[in-house]
């Protein structure tokens, strides 16, 4: 007699090996990102374990196509997404790393490449000027999650995020494009905004507006960083890497690790020892006889 999973628990199941995976990932590529010393190795587990949550993804949509992961996980979903393509801008992997965006969501940005050419490679990687809504979404996602407002210390990465964007269009790209300037440092509170309520555009720009006192100290940092952008080669872009890398990493903590990574370190909160023994044991983290003392 067939013995099917109940769909509930299979869903608690899936949701638990999902998020597992992807804070994997982001660890990896977070120690990638501080380090400007790769060695293979590091850069093959990073690979391998992206591959992973993108293959998984497609399993998880298979199976629950009209379920939306927990909101925590969609954001650290979100937080990999975004890790990945800024690692990708400062150190390409090699070819077909790829890795889709949302458990709920069709869309895949895809990293793939065919070219043996390193420069070649280094080409298709995002431009920081591409990955700058992707930062503005994450943040808004997680101000949203939390029911919190954007900081002054937010405001001032963000805005030196926008002008390491338009210096890397003038000093790497050569681009020369009428605007380029307004366009890199163009995002802000928009009292007429007519984008949809759930849309990113909208919770990017409602971020921005919480109240008048942070639309006041916005314009007057982003003034600061405009006037800093068009004296290009004055912003660090080793203090601007560090800058993002701990906002990742203090992204990462603020929530508590998967279940499957406190199981691993044989601490669960809110349980006790033997509690969480017996849970690794019944998991299969453990083959060993739970102490009763």
């Amino acid at each position: 007699m067939d013995r099917k999973a109940d769909p509930e628990t299979q869903l608690e199941v899936d949701e638990a090996i999902l998020d597992y995976l992807i804070y994997n990932a982001i660890l990896s590529l977070l120690e990638l990102l501080g380090t400007n010393d790769i060695s293979p190795r590091k850069e093959q587990n990073a690979h391998l374990l992206v591959q992973m949550v993108d293959s998984f993804l497609s399993v998880f949509r298979s199976l629950h196509t009209n379920h939306n992961a927990a909101p925590v996980i969609q954001l650290r979903l979100r937080l990999l997404q975004f890790a990945f393509v800024f690692v990708q801008h400062y150190h390409p992997f090699s070819a077909n790393t790829s890795l889709s965006t949302r458990a709920s969501v069709t869309v895949k940005i895809s990293m793939k490449s065919t070219s043996e050419d390193p420069d070649q490679e280094r080409s298709q990687a995002m431009s920081l000027e591409q990955t700058l809504p992707l930062f503005l979404a994450l943040s808004a996602a997680q101000n949203e999650l939390q029911g919190s407002t954007i900081t002054e210390i937010w405001m001032m990465l963000a805005a030196g995020y926008m002008a390491q964007a338009y210096i890397e269009q003038v000093v790497v790209y050569q681009n020369e494009r009428p605007g380029l300037l307004e366009e890199a440092f163009h995002w802000g509170y928009d009292e007429d905004c007519h984008a949809e309520e759930a849309s990113e555009e909208r919770q990017i720009n409602d971020m921005f507006g919480a109240d008048g006192s942070s639309i006041r100290l916005w314009a007057s940092i982003r003034a600061e960083h405009v006037e800093a952008g068009m004296a290009a080669g004055t912003l660090s872009v080793v203090t601007f890497k560090e800058k993002v890398s701990e906002f990742l990493a203090g992204l990462l903590s603020a929530y508590q690790p998967p279940l499957l990574i406190q199981l691993e370190s044989g601490e669960v909160d809110g349980l006790s020892r033997k509690a969480t023994e017996t849970l690794k044991l019944r998991s299969g983290f453990t083959h060993q006889a739970v102490d009763d003392t």
